[in-house]
Parts: C-alpha cells; structure tokens; sequence
C-alpha cells in the first residue's frame, strides 16, 4: 500500500536531503531526547520523528520517498496501523474512544436531549430486549412461514450420493464416527445452494460434539447427524429466490451444526458467507476461526501496548500458533506454555515455537512465576489465555500482574478451575470468557476488515500454520486418529477430492 506523508521527513528532523545514514541517525537520536514525552514532549511531534526516521533510515523507502514522495506499508505495518486503533504504531496512544465517567453520565442524562420523546421510545425498545427489535421483511417472512412451491421453479440436482462422516449416537469419536453415501436431494428448494466442500478442519468443537451426542453451548441436534462445524466450499448450483451468491462463489459456513465434513451439501443462502476469491489459499480459509479468534484475543483484552507480555497454555495449538505470530509483529513478549513431554521432543517444540515468535517456551507442569523467576523474566504478563482450564489456568491466573486478565476461551481437559477468593481480592483478578461465534452475529461489520488485514499477513508470509491434509472419503479414520494422538502439533484438515458417486436411490 503507498500513502502520502504530510510534511518534509528531511525537514523533520532537520537534515537535508543528501545526507548521510550517520547524519541521519544522529539528528534523530538528538531530536528524540528532546521530544520524549516522558520529558516534557508532545506526543504527536514524538510520533511523526519516530515515523520519518522510520522511514529515511531504510534504504528502500527512502529512495521511494526521493522518488515520488510517497511511503511503501508493508503488510505487517498496515496490520499495525489497523489493529487496536492504531495503538501498536510507533507510539502509545490512549483509545479516542475513552470511557465516560458516572458524573458526566448523570450529566448527560439530565439533558433535553436525553429526556426527548425519541430517547424514551429508543429506552423502550432496549428493555424490550433483542426479541422486541425484530423487523419483518419479505426474506424474513419467507423464512419463517415458508414460500408456495407452486410459486417458483425448483433446480435440479446431479444424481449423486456424495460421501459424510456421521454420528450415529453420543460416545469416543474414534468408535461413534464412520464414513457413508447418501443421496443429494432431487433439486434445491427456495433460497438453497449446493456447495461442494474443499477443505474441513478437525476441531475440538467437532469432537466434543461428537462424544455429547450433538450439543455445542447452547445448541443440540440429534443423532445421527453429519458432523462438522467450519470449512471453506465453493458454490455449485444456486437454486431459486437466492439473491447474494452466485455458482463458483466460494463460502463458510455462518452457524454451528452445518455439518462441513461432507464432500457435497445443500445448505440456505443465509446460513453462508460469501468471502472474495482468492483472499488467501482455501486451506487457510479452513482455519479462519482459529486466525480471527487469536486476533480478537489480543485486540479486545489487556489494553495492551508494545512492550506488554501475553502469557497461553495450549500455545502448540493452531490458535496458539497465531496468537505467538501476531504478538510478536505487534511487539509483545509471549510466553508458550505447552503440556510436558520428554527433553529432546519439548526442545525442539520450543525451538519451533520461538522460530514463531515467543519469547519463553515452558512446561505446563509446575508454578509459572517460580519458572519464570529462574529464567529472570521479571515482568509479569498483562493477560492470560486459557484453553486448556483445570489446574491449568490457575497456574496463568498466579503468573499474571495485579490487575491482570484472563481469558478462557476453551476447556481442552473439560474441568473448570476455581481461584481462592485471595485472587480476586488481593490481586484484582480480572476473569472473561470468549466465544468467536457469538462475538462475529452482533460485530459482522467488523469481519470484513479483519479478514483483509489477516489475508494480506497471509499473503505476506507473516502468519503460517502447521497443517496435515487427509482425504475424507479413503483417510478419514487415519486422519481421526492422528488428531487424538498425543504430542501433536499441526491442524487436521478433511480434504474433499473424491466428491461421491452415482445414485441408484433414486427413481
């Protein structure tokens, strides 16, 4: 990306044009005691030095400079200019959208406007709830009360029998879950696409839903059903009333319980999103939760700023993977904590894991703080992210500064922790859950942005994942078994090739 810089960087710091990378360093060195906030300097005077020295001592984009007058951005530096507002450029900036106090509340109530007939009607309608917000629109009618069959022309469907993993009843996946055919239906129905799948994660999601029978949070189907929560497919045939896609368009799934690890399915318009073509290769799409979820992790929690320390368990993981990757472009210290295996595997996972990014690799076997006292690492993480619970997470929540937050975002061992009231007392311990899926249905406007951002760091080389393809139809059981497997280190993705075969169901 090019962008114009107000201003003469060369005059900036008050050097001229021909000079020297010394000369250049030098005035900038000088110029930056100076401007210091922390001795009496303006913030912003600080920050545009810092930017122009950025710029001028790299030989690249100073010739670009010279040249046009414009400033190249990388990926990784756009990436830091979007996230968290900016607050990870070269300098620290409080939120412009800072809290309002009580007092200032209080005031603001008591003014005309707040006291208006709108007002008391919007008041209204948030104690309503979200139910009482509800619009009714021809889509939304048709949803609900359906469409006259008689109405609209049907598209046929190919006569296939396309393959699926189902489960049959609530159990181990490894003995619950089995490959098998079934027959596409004869043609799609008002608002229906057929998708053919490319790529299906392994999840844990898709695994615990397997062993409770169908349940996710708050949601259950029952057996037998097609397993699978995420994946990437692309659009096959479009049947009618579908209005936002198109054959060829490629697609996520938009609800839990979708039932992914099929090669083909027939699935409505609205419970898919449609993504640009070639944002980023289709297996990475395959692992998109995994990507935003380390984003949102980091951006939304902490208040953090360069310099900060993030502390995570499960950091081999592929959401771990990314939160390392991420906090190391935006200049935090992370430190991995992974479950112990023998000296020679938990070396080279910590070589791998600090080729990534983090700044310490330790075992999940012992008191953190005293771990990371003996290695001198005397500055206590801001935030914890748990996704393993149990003992676990009680051992982050001790490692953390007062103040500090944690973030339980998964449960891998199923067991939930508990803090001594002395946490919560004495050392201000902060506690949230996260759940991705419910944050992206009330910030879709947000999804957009943050998959460009993530896309071009993908494109860029600045975020990587470990994965391992298996076939669905002919590897699934291998694949499965690799996934339980101790001491792995790499996503499981479903690979669709072998889409199906022909149908004699049908008449």
């Amino acid at each position: 990306m090019t962008i114009g810089m107000e201003g003469d960087l060369y005059s900036l710091l008050g050097v001229q044009k021909f000079a020297s990378e010394i000369e250049i360093r030098r005035a900038y060195r000088t110029l930056i005691t100076k401007v210091h906030p922390d001795k009496g300097g303006k913030e912003d005077e600080f920050t545009a030095i810092q930017r122009a020295y950025h710029i001028l001592s790299d030989s690249d984009k100073r010739k670009l400079y010279d040249e046009t007058g414009k400033v190249q951005k990388s990926a990784d530096e756009e990436f830091m200019d979007s996230f968290a507002g900016g607050t990870f450029r070269e300098k620290n900036v409080a939120s412009e959208e800072s809290g309002t106090n009580v007092a200032e509340q209080i005031t603001l109530h008591q003014s005309k406007d707040f006291q208006s007939h709108t007002a008391g009607f919007e008041a209204w309608m948030r104690a309503r709830g979200e139910g009482g917000a509800e619009i009714y629109t021809a889509d939304t009618i048709a949803e609900k009360f359906g469409v006259m069959k008689s109405s609209y022309e049907s598209v046929a469907l190919p006569r296939l029998s396309v393959y699926q993993v189902k489960c049959e009843s609530p159990g181990l996946p490894l003995s619950q879950l089995s490959v098998s055919c079934s027959p596409l239906p004869k043609e799609l129905e008002w608002g229906q696409v057929l998708v053919t799948m490319k790529y299906a994660p392994l999840n844990l999601a898709d695994t615990y839903t397997a062993r409770m029978g169908g349940v996710y949070g708050d949601n259950r189907i029952e057996p037998p059903f097609v397993c699978g929560h995420d994946g990437v497919g692309v659009v096959t045939k479009v049947g009618p009333g579908v209005k936002s896609l198109s054959e060829n368009d490629w697609v996520l799934p938009n609800r839990t319980h979708m039932g992914t690890w099929a090669t083909m399915a027939v699935w409505k318009e609205k419970d898919l999103i449609s993504v640009p073509k070639e944002i980023m290769p289709l297996e990475y799409l395959a692992m998109l939760r995994e990507m935003c979820l380390a984003y949102r992790l980091l951006e939304d929690n902490g208040n953090l700023k360069p310099g900060d320390c993030v502390i995570l368990n499960g950091a081999n993981s592929t959401v771990g993977q990314m939160v390392i990757q991420l906090s190391h472009l935006l200049r935090l210290r992370c430190i991995a904590v992974v479950r112990k295996r023998d000296q020679e595997k938990f070396q080279k996972l910590s070589t791998w894991l600090k080729s990534l990014g983090a700044t310490e690799v330790i075992a999940d076997d012992g008191p953190i703080r005293a771990t990371l006292d003996n290695l001198k690492f005397f500055s206590k993480p801001k935030l914890a992210l748990d996704a393993v619970g149990g003992q676990s997470a009680i051992r982050l929540a001790d490692a953390l500064a007062e103040g500090g937050e944690l973030v339980i975002y998964g449960c891998m061992t199923g067991k939930s922790p508990a803090w001594a009231w002395q946490s919560w007392v004495f050392n201000g311990l902060k506690v949230t859950g996260f759940n991705l899926r419910k944050w992206a249905s009330s910030n879709k406007s947000k999804m957009a942005k943050m998959l460009e951002q993530l896309a071009k760091l993908v494109k860029a080389g600045k975020l990587v994942a470990s994965y391992t393809e298996y076939e669905l139809a002919s590897e699934f059981e291998e694949g499965l078994s690799h996934a339980t497997a101790d001491a792995r280190d790499t996503k499981i993705l479903f690979q669709m090739s072998n889409l199906g075969v022909k149908s004699e169901d049908w008449k």
